[in-house]
């Protein structure tokens, strides 16, 4: 029987990151204990961490709250991967024999690793999609025992920039955590929202989010295709600040309160005047133009990785994603589509399956990759919250040698990162060190010393 576990799991964002901690009972329940955010607009964009040092510092901060207030020690955490460079990408491994043979799992096996081996420059294999195989002259899903003197074998290859997942290793290598996995969030997202049904059927999940838009594209329950868009929420609120000559914030609240993914001019031909910072007024016309023409682009660009399966898309177009909050986006869709024939759209607010007792962001897919990390995840996260350690005299002293200066800004590459201490400024301050005191220095020598003269001048006195 098994037994209760509390998993740890945090997702570098768009534009943020999140994480979550929860307890996968023995029941198959899941209790929600703790959700914490960082927005972290200097460190992570597009998903990608370009500043170690401020994600290090956003993660140790989400880890230490997420400690204090449950009265654990996290040790281990699950990370979701996104970011701009995931995408799909189409291989095909072949495979002739001089004469027929009945295809085992040996030999199919040996067509997945063929895939793996592939080498893509500056990109690894994060993922395989595995399609169908062609034996013979006919395509099969199941391809052993069939008798053929040839094989082909399709498979979509979900790759990443190899500094992707290397900085986020870095990240929690500074912090001492182990990873306990990695998930890529849009497939987790993908198959925690989408039902077995719409998988089958065909179905295209769109996560419109702060920075990104991730498609990804499901038919007889095969990833068929998979990629981030880097545009999203964000570039309309920078759209209307720079046209509108007003703040981020400002530009954030007016797209929540009055924006809307597509106007009906016949519906209302009234042009309102909308007060704006500084005493400034505004057509009304002026801010749905701004917000019309970014979600626009972003929509046409959907519709453009979508185009070629959009006759397999019998369960249609599903929306997700903060960005996708916006008033009349499924109508938007649909008249800048323009798909030779229609194709059914809905919108998924789907609320995870937990129970807590925490006020959470009523918009419940913000939370859904992590929601769907606690219940795939199977690693003990935490220990006991661990007694406040002990001072060693003896190594405070060559603590500060042992500890790396700041990464400096931008992504740091292998070829980039740099020792924490070079041996010459070793051998420097071992001698700067031995000039001063023979011995090696601690607390403890430094301490004598001040004991000796202190002593030395109790003698004079008397």
């Amino acid at each position: 029987m098994g037994t209760d576990k509390t998993i740890v799991a945090i997702e570098l964002g768009s534009s943020s990151i999140r994480g979550i901690i929860g307890q996968r009972r023995a029941d198959g329940t899941l209790l929600l204990l703790g959700y914490e955010r960082e927005n972290t607009p200097d460190c992570v964009r597009n998903g990608v961490i370009f500043n170690i040092d401020k994600t290090v510092q956003a993660i140790t901060n989400i880890l230490k709250r997420i400690e204090e207030r449950q009265k654990v020690y996290v040790n281990k955490v699950y990370v979701g991967i996104s970011g701009q460079s995931l995408r799909t990408v189409k291989n095909e491994v072949i495979r002739n024999f001089d004469v027929k043979v009945s295809i085992s799992d040996e030999i199919v096996d040996s067509l997945m690793q063929d895939n793996c081996a592939r080498i893509y420059n500056d990109y690894e294999i994060l993922d395989v999609a595995p399609q169908e195989f062609r034996v013979g002259t006919r395509m099969t899903n199941e391809p052993v025992g069939v008798m053929a003197d040839h094989i082909e074998g399709y498979y979509q290859n979900v790759v990443a920039r190899t500094v992707l997942s290397e900085n986020i290793k870095r990240c929690f290598q500074a912090l001492g955590k182990e990873i306990a996995g990695f998930y890529i969030s849009p497939l987790l997202l993908a198959n925690y929202l989408l039902t077995d049904i719409e998988k089958r059927s065909g179905c295209a999940l769109v996560d419109l989010g702060a920075d990104t838009t991730t498609v990804a594209v499901y038919e007889k329950n095969i990833l068929r295709h998979l990629v981030v868009i880097p545009l999203g929420g964000n570039n309309i609120t920078a759209d209307i600040a720079s046209a509108l000559k007003m703040e981020m914030e400002e530009a954030e609240q007016l797209k929540r309160s009055l924006g809307s993914a597509y106007y009906d001019e016949t519906e209302d031909a009234t042009i309102r005047q909308i007060n704006i910072s500084n005493g400034r007024t505004i057509d009304e016309k002026v801010l749905r133009d701004i917000i019309e023409a970014r979600q626009q682009e972003i929509l046409e660009n959907v519709k453009h990785q979508i185009a070629v399966f959009s006759e397999h898309l019998l369960a249609g177009v599903v929306f997700t994603g903060g960005a996708a909050n916006i008033k009349n986006i499924e109508t938007a869709f649909a008249n800048y589509a323009h798909f030779d024939k229609q194709i059914k759209i809905r919108f998924t607010s789907a609320t995870p399956e937990y129970t807590t007792s925490l006020k959470l962001d009523p918009q419940a897919n913000n939370i859904a990759t992590l929601v769907a990390m606690l219940r795939r995840a199977n690693v003990e996260c935490t220990s006991e919250k661990p007694l406040e350690p002990t001072l060693d005299f003896d190594a405070l002293s060559t603590e500060a040698a042992a500890t790396p200066p700041a990464a400096g800004e931008g992504v740091v590459t292998k070829a980039e990162a740099k020792p924490a201490d070079t041996p010459e400024e070793i051998e420097g301050e071992q001698k700067e060190s031995d000039s001063e005191d023979k011995q090696k220095p601690n607390i403890f020598s430094k301490f004598g010393k001040t004991v000796s003269k202190i002593l030395a001048g109790l003698v004079e006195e008397s």
